[in-house]
């Protein structure tokens, strides 16, 4: 509806069948633009649909309602999956989205509230990890990981999120990625997982790092004979 007809229009829709836009109406109609958008390749359509938000949260703000985790948790995540795609207007909304929050926090410590486990799939944690990694924010990776851990989420799932978050942190040469891998497994205290040694050893192929491919193949051996 969102992206069919725009917010103002979809809020008309709700007047015009004697509905208020009240905090539930508000919420439905970010949830819509948030799928729209994760949905989509097109920068131009994501572009759009995150505008969409703005606006959405400018007329909270304006009516007088609370903006609490529950609204803006779900839109930050969204900014940090789309990192990538959006490059410099992701601060650019980034930094919108602050000023309308009438904060001077910035959006990084605003992701201290964000409740990680209620992302809807490995997909999508894999994506928030991989920005992460991009954006070099480690304190939050650690955080992170510590809460999906004490949570029971899995460990080779645990294992798949480090390995996103080492091998996406930019000018990392292979064997500082390879050392972050081990080192946050060690802070979780957690042997990497099998999946997770294999795509390593391809990604030190890829770099032309041989010999750590061939090291960690040794390890995961040793794991596999130690771990029966």
């Amino acid at each position: 509806m969102c992206l069919q007809a725009g917010t103002d229009a979809t809020m008309d829709v709700f007047g015009m069948l004697g509905r208020e836009t009240g905090l539930k109406e508000f919420n439905v109609l970010m949830k819509m633009c948030i799928e729209q958008c994760r949905e989509t390749d097109d920068e131009n359509v994501a572009k759009e649909q995150i505008s969409q938000v703005l606006e959405l949260f400018i007329s909270m703000k304006e009516q007088g309602f609370p903006i609490e985790e529950e609204t803006y948790g779900p839109f930050l995540m969204l900014l940090i999956d789309k990192e990538s795609m959006m490059k410099r207007r992701f601060r650019n909304f980034a930094v919108v989205f602050v000023l309308i929050m009438g904060t001077r926090i910035s959006v990084y410590e605003l992701l201290e509230t964000v409740d990680i486990t209620k992302l809807s799939s490995l997909d999508n944690a894999v994506s928030v990890f991989k920005s992460l990694g991009r954006l070099s924010l480690e304190s939050y990776v650690e955080k992170f990981l510590l809460v999906l851990k004490n949570c029971d989420y899995g460990t080779e799932d645990i294992s798949t999120l480090i390995f996103s978050y080492a091998t996406s942190i930019p000018n990392l040469a292979a064997e500082d990625v390879i050392s972050k891998f081990k080192t946050l497994h060690t802070v979780m205290e957690m042997s990497p997982s099998s999946t997770s040694y294999e795509r390593l050893i391809v990604y030190s192929c890829n770099a032309l790092k041989v010999h750590h491919a061939i090291d960690m193949v040794d390890q995961l051996c040793e794991e596999v004979f130690t771990y029966p």
